[in-house]
């Protein structure tokens, strides 16, 4: 229980508290503003958990989850909030 709390809290401070508002709306346009976002979004996780192989699966797969919504507009926010949460949940394991 405890890892699965601290990986929410991870997830809304990478996600939220570690994106800029220039970040959020311009993630959608411009790839690399996506790709800092993407390597802000593993900061918590590395500290919390350490830097090891799983972290490119978080980079991966958040990268291409938030392309999905903000360029292409092929997924909504609860779609890919919960997409993210799956991936955590696969993190876990």
């Amino acid at each position: 229980m405890t890892n699965c709390l601290l990986l929410v809290m991870c997830h809304c401070i990478g996600d939220y508290v570690l994106q800029s508002d220039f970040l959020a709306k311009t993630k959608g346009t411009n790839l690399y503003h996506m790709f800092v976002h993407c390597v802000l979004y593993l900061v918590p996780f590395s500290i919390v958990f350490g830097v090891d192989w799983k972290l490119g699966i978080l980079f991966v797969s958040h990268f291409i989850i938030d392309i999905l919504k903000a360029k292409y507009q092929k997924i909504i926010y609860v779609t890919d909030q919960v997409l993210h949460y799956l991936i955590l949940t696969i993190y876990l394991m």
